[in-house]
């Protein structure tokens, strides 16, 4: 589980001082899938980066399966990340000279997997997302949904407890865009905590819970069912 107490956050911006969260409480279960929504500047980037272990907050508690993640040294909470969180972004961000499967595989071999292990979980990493034989292209080949998927997989290829997407249908159109927010919702049924940053309301309806942010608070937590 998740749980953030009076969670802030705060920016220097030339001389002005940007507080994007102010004292955010909030608790995310195992298993949820949740949409985090509202306009630019509203914290919404913010929080995630925090959820992810990407930035720390400066005041308040972060605690992630009942460990308080908020005094962890660098070198642990690097650790946690690997191990908790799987990340997809709007940018794909595929190393271009890579095929399908070495992108899906690039995060076993940074973490020391069997070749022979590496093989078996990215063919079937990329089956599940239905891109079986677009495995020896590289992203210059693909579609911009096919390469989203590819993300996904490679998100996913170390079995993280939580994924978080930042506006992962931002760049596509409405048929990627229903592949891919089919492909992380099949992930959900099967277990995984799902956190969509989005600002399309299509795709926030679809979440079982809408968090709605307005100038770095909460304006609205509605469970949708």
């Amino acid at each position: 589980m998740i749980r953030f107490s009076k969670v802030s956050r705060q920016f220097e911006v030339g001389e002005e001082r940007v507080l994007a969260l102010r004292e955010i409480d909030m608790e995310i279960h195992d298993g949820e899938y949740a949409a985090i929504m509202g306009p630019s500047g509203s914290g919404k980037s913010t929080m995630l980066n925090i959820l992810g272990l990407l930035d720390r907050a400066d005041s308040g508690q972060y605690h992630l399966d009942d460990q308080d993640t908020t005094t962890l040294s660098e070198t642990k909470r690097a650790a946690l990340r690997r191990r908790q969180f799987g990340f997809v972004f709007q940018s794909f961000h595929l190393v271009p000279r890579m095929t399908a499967a070495q992108n899906v595989e690039l995060p076993l071999n940074l973490d020391g997997v069997s070749p022979r292990e590496r093989r078996d979980r990215v063919g079937a990493a990329l089956d599940s997302m239905g891109l079986a034989d677009r495995a020896n292209h590289k992203p210059s080949q693909l579609s911009g949904g096919q390469r989203q998927r590819v993300a996904i997989a490679r998100a996913t290829i170390m079995k993280p407890s939580v994924l978080l997407a930042d506006e992962p249908t931002g760049n596509l159109d409405s048929k990627s865009s229903k592949e891919v927010i089919q492909a992380l919702e099949t992930l959900n049924l099967a277990g995984i905590t799902l956190v969509v940053i989005t600002h399309d309301p299509s795709i926030g309806d679809r979440a079982n819970r809408k968090i709605v942010m307005q100038d770095g608070k909460i304006d609205q937590d509605i469970t949708l069912n």
